[in-house]
């Protein structure tokens, strides 16, 4: 369950989005560029400060309106899906042209106003509505308790003992993890999801669960301090634990074996890189770790191998 959940939070990213955002300055052709220069901006909108957020929005519309006109008068059938996908690349345009920005720039501001603008939260941009049902308490325990009884028990607390400090019987906890990752497959726009993992990012706790402590040696609290401000030791481990799934071996368990880091800890930090990271995009920064964990990953992966006797295909010849 906790794999699959976190998978989903830190790379399998659901299929959710006809407004996906770039990764790489390759993608996303910006012919401002070699004219940049320096614009204000509110840090919580990132708009720009020259202007209105109305005024933006009311040029958006008018150029995609104007746009759809066009196309429907030349007989073409648009859906929903093309209607929003026209609003976005129109945001894009004026959003560039009004700032004077790069793509990186561009891509951040979306980041920051992606519930607003494609009903989608995202990671380290968490706005949250006190009427939101989805994060209603279930059985008096909310997101931030559920989130932080899963952290004791994927470092490896017995769910047994942590049901027992938070003094209810084991089958709340069947429903609690029942009914807490339902509501995140609900959640259309992962309020849920992105909530539950910045409470992840933040190690959170709760009074009750306090005097549970995980079991880590001085080498695994070492390497857990590392991985937390060496961006390219995380990388290292995230490629070794990915091959080692590759190779049939359990990722999370040999990063605790041989790093003694154990899997609540490891996705803590995924999130926290992964919330700084959306948080202050860099196109030029992503390429690079991304190309590095790759390496990493492949390095790992011919390790496996070769303690496995071999590639299966390394006896095929044709």
């Amino acid at each position: 369950m906790f794999k699959k959940l976190f998978g989903a939070l830190t790379g399998d990213k659901q299929e959710n989005q006809n407004y996906e955002a770039q990764t790489s300055n390759d993608n996303y052709e910006n012919d401002y560029e070699d004219n940049y220069k320096e614009v204000e901006y509110d840090p919580e909108t990132l708009h720009g400060t020259h202007y209105t957020v109305e005024d933006f929005d009311n040029e958006v519309e008018a150029r995609a309106e104007a746009w759809i006109a066009d196309e429907r008068a030349s007989g073409e059938n648009l859906d929903e899906k093309d209607i929003q996908n026209i609003y976005f690349n129109y945001r894009r345009t004026v959003y560039t042209e009004w700032n004077n920005c790069d793509s990186d720039q561009m891509i951040r501001f979306e980041h920051a106003n992606s519930l607003k603008y494609s009903g989608i939260q995202t990671s380290g941009f968490v706005k949250v509505d006190d009427n939101n049902p989805f994060l209603e308490p279930v059985h008096g325990v909310d997101l931030r308790t559920y989130t932080a009884m899963c952290l004791k028990i994927s470092a490896g607390i017995d769910y047994l003992e942590v049901c027992k400090a938070m003094g209810f019987e084991p089958i709340v906890w069947e429903e609690l993890n029942t009914i807490w990752p339902q509501r995140m497959g609900e959640d259309t726009s992962f309020t849920v999801t992105t909530l539950f993992g910045q409470y992840y990012a933040e190690n959170v706790t709760v009074p009750q669960l306090e005097n549970l402590k995980a079991e880590i040696s001085e080498e695994g609290a070492a390497n857990l301090e590392r991985m937390k401000t060496d961006r390219y030791f995380y990388e290292e481990l995230a490629g070794a634990r990915q091959a080692a799934y590759e190779y049939g071996i359990d990722g999370a368990q040999w990063i605790l074996e041989n790093f003694g880091i154990n899997l609540a800890d490891f996705q803590s930090v995924a999130m926290q890189w992964m919330t700084e990271q959306n948080q202050n995009w860099n196109s030029q920064d992503i390429i690079e770790f991304s190309n590095y964990q790759q390496e990493k990953q492949k390095e790992y992966a011919a390790k496996f191998a070769t303690e496995q006797g071999g590639n299966i295909a390394d006896d095929v010849n044709f």
